[in-house]
C-alpha cells in the first residue's frame, strides 16, 4: 500500500479509535498509537511516512494533547495534523490551531462527512505543498552519555564542545550540561543564571533575543547552558516540553552537544531520540560496563531516528590491556571511535583550574588522543581492515555473555 494511504491516529481513547477505524478504514490504512510515549509517536510518523495525523483531545488532560500536537508538528513540519474531540471547546480549538493543527473534527460525526474532510485536506495539501511547511528540524543534536555514572561524561562533553567550536569558528555551538549545579556548568564557572529548567518552564520562549540576553558567549560562537534535572522534571508530559524546548534551540544553533546524566538518559532518549543525530556512548574498559552499554543501546534503538549515528568511546584506557576496543565494539554492537587515556594529573589540573583542556600550558596525552579521536568523529565508519584486530577468545566469550 502506498505511504500516502496511511493515517496516524494518536489517542488513548478506545471509543474514538474504534469510531475512526470504522469511518476511515475502507479509504485509508489507520495506524494507531497512544499519547503517552512521544518518541513512539514521532517514530511511527517517520516509519509510515504518513501525510496526515489525527490527535484526539483528552478532556481530562487537554494540555498533554496540545503538547503532542506541537511536538509532532515540530518533528514533521510537512505533516498535516488535525484534532478530534468529543465536544468542541473554543479555547482549545484556538490553542490547537496555534500548536500546529489544521482542522478540528467532532467525534461521532457522520462518517461520510469525516472522509470528505480528510480527503479535502489531503487533496488541498497536495495541490499547495508550500502552504504552512516551515523548515524541518536540522540534523544537529549530539547526546553524550555513559554506561555508568562513574564515567566522566562532563569532561568529555566539555572538550567536545570546545573542539567543535575550535574547528568551526563560524558556527554557533551550544553545550548543555544536565548534571550542572549552582554556577558550575561542566567544570567551568559561569555567570549565567538562566538554566534548562527555565526553558522547560516555557518551552516556546527560546528566540534570538533570549539567547543573546540570557546566555553569554563563553568564547566566540560557544554558549553553555546548565540545568540539573531530576526525575520529577522529566517523564510523561514533561518529555514533550523537553522536546519542544530542544527543537527551538536546534533552530537557533548550528550544533548542540548535551552531557546527559546516565540516570536521566532514558527520559532524554524518549523525548529527543528521534531527532538525535549522534549518540555517544562512553564506558571504562570493564566487562560489566560493556554488558550494561549493550543493554542500553538495544533498549534505546527503537527510540532513535534511522539516521542517528551511534558511536562508542572507551575512557580511562591505559596500555594494551583487555578488553580491547575491537572486543568492546563487537560486544556493544556500535561503531567504536577510539579510546582516551586516564591522564589523571592533567585532567585534575584542568578541572580544578576551571579551564578548558586546550588552555593548559602543556599538550597533554589526553588532548593528543582526543584530537585523533575527533578525526573519526567527523569522518566515516570503520572499514573492514580496521575490524581485523586479533581477539582474545576467552575474554570475548565473557563479553558475549548476557
Amino acid at each position: 500500500m502506498d505511504h500516502q494511504d496511511i493515517i496516524v491516529c494518536i489517542t488513548d481513547d478506545l471509543g474514538i479509535r474504534v469510531w475512526l477505524e470504522r469511518a476511515l478504514q475502507d479509504a485509508w490504512r489507520l495506524e494507531c498509537v497512544g499519547n503517552a510515549d512521544l518518541s513512539r509517536v514521532v517514530n511511527l510518523v517517520d516509519a509510515t511516512q504518513a501525510r496526515l495525523a489525527i490527535v484526539a483531545i483528552d478532556e481530562d488532560a487537554p494540555e498533554r494533547s496540545l503538547r503532542t500536537i506541537e511536538a509532532v508538528h515540530r518533528a514533521h513540519p510537512g505533516l498535516i495534523v488535525i484534532t478530534v474531540a468529543r465536544r468542541l471547546n473554543q479555547d482549545y480549538l484556538l490553542r490547537s490551531m496555534r500548536a500546529g493543527a489544521r482542522d478540528c473534527l467532532l467525534a461521532d460525526s457522520d462518517a461520510e462527512e469525516l472522509r470528505a474532510q480528510v480527503n479535502d485536506l489531503l487533496y488541498r495539501e497536495q495541490a499547495t505543498p508550500e502552504a504552512r511547511h516551515p523548515d524541518a528540524l536540522p540534523h544537529n543534536l549530539t547526546l553524550v552519555t555513559a554506561a555508568e555514572p562513574t564515567v566522566d561524561t562532563r569532561f568529555l562533553t566539555q572538550n567536545l564542545a570546545f573542539a567543535i567550536n575550535r574547528d568551526h569558528p563560524d558556527r554557533r555551538i551550544l553545550a548543555i550540561d544536565t548534571a550542572a549545579e549552582g554556577r558550575n556548568v561542566f567544570y567551568l564557572e559561569l555567570n549565567n543564571r538562566f538554566t534548562l529548567k527555565n526553558f522547560l518552564a516555557n518551552a516556546n520562549a527560546a528566540d534570538e533575543t533570549l539567547i543573546e540576553t540570557a546566555l553569554e558567549e563563553y568564547s566566540p560562537g560557544l554558549r553553555l547552558l546548565g540545568g540539573h534535572l531530576k526525575e520529577d522534571d522529566l517523564g510523561g508530559d514533561r518529555n514533550a516540553d523537553l522536546f519542544i524546548a530542544i527543537s527551538q534551540l536546534m533552530h537557533l544553533f548550528d550544533h548542540i552537544v548535551v552531557n546527559v546524566d546516565p540516570a536521566l538518559a532514558d527520559h532524554w532518549i524518549n523525548a529527543v531520540g528521534p531527532q538525535t543525530s549522534t549518540l555517544v556512548m562512553t564506558l571504562h574498559p570493564l566487562v560489566h560496563q560493556a554488558h550494561r552499554a549493550r543493554r542500553q543501546v538495544e533498549r534505546w534503538r527503537g527510540n532513535l531516528g534511522t539516521n542517528c549515528r551511534q558511536v562508542l568511546i572507551a575512557d580511562g584506557v591505559e596500555g594494551k590491556g583487555a578488553p580491547t576496543l575491537a572486543q568492546l565494539e563487537e560486544t556493544i554492537g556500535i561503531e567504536a571511535l577510539g579510546t582516551l587515556p586516564l591522564d589523571w594529573n592533567n585532567r585534575l589540573l584542568a578541572i580544578n583550574a576551571g579551564i578548558p583542556l586546550h588552555r593548559l600550558p602543556r599538550k597533554s596525552a589526553y588532548a593528543r588522543q582526543f584530537d585523533t579521536l575527533l578525526k573519526r568523529f567527523n569522518w566515516q565508519p570503520r572499514n573492514a581492515a580496521d575490524a581485523s584486530t586479533p581477539r582474545s577468545t576467552g575474554l570475548l566469550q565473557r563479553l558475549r555473555l548476557a
